[in-house]
């Protein structure tokens, strides 16, 4: 099982890469600072490598302190690279679609700047 740092980090990368994508739209008008709640992580099979899920809440803190949160409970796995990859759900093929987040430094939303 990965640990609550490493969970926390990609859910974090993800949630901030959500709201510049436009699937999160966090209620503060800029975000100073993102962040994740502990998280409780459980593995969906006995295999190694098998898909966990966990779940928790994102923080997004605005410059006068106002909190939005979103609460998540997303699949992951673990891909063969080391990266954690996040379920979206299937194409027009049915075929799963999973992401990998960019780090959260990358994010223009988390990075401060003013939301529309």
């Amino acid at each position: 099982m990965p640990s609550q740092r490493e969970m926390r980090t990609v859910l974090a990368d993800y949630f901030c890469e959500a709201a510049d994508r436009g699937l999160v739209r966090p209620r503060v008008s800029r975000v100073v600072r993102a962040e994740t709640s502990q998280v409780a992580c459980a593995a969906l099979g006995t295999e190694t490598n098998s898909n966990i899920v966990c779940g928790g809440d994102m923080h997004f803190i605005g410059p006068d302190g106002r909190t939005d949160f979103v609460t998540f409970s997303p699949t992951m796995h673990r891909q063969d690279d080391g990266r954690y990859a996040i379920y979206e759900g299937e194409d027009e093929n049915e075929n799963a679609v999973w992401h990998v987040p960019s780090p959260q430094s990358a994010s223009k939303v988390c990075a401060g700047q003013p939301l529309r």
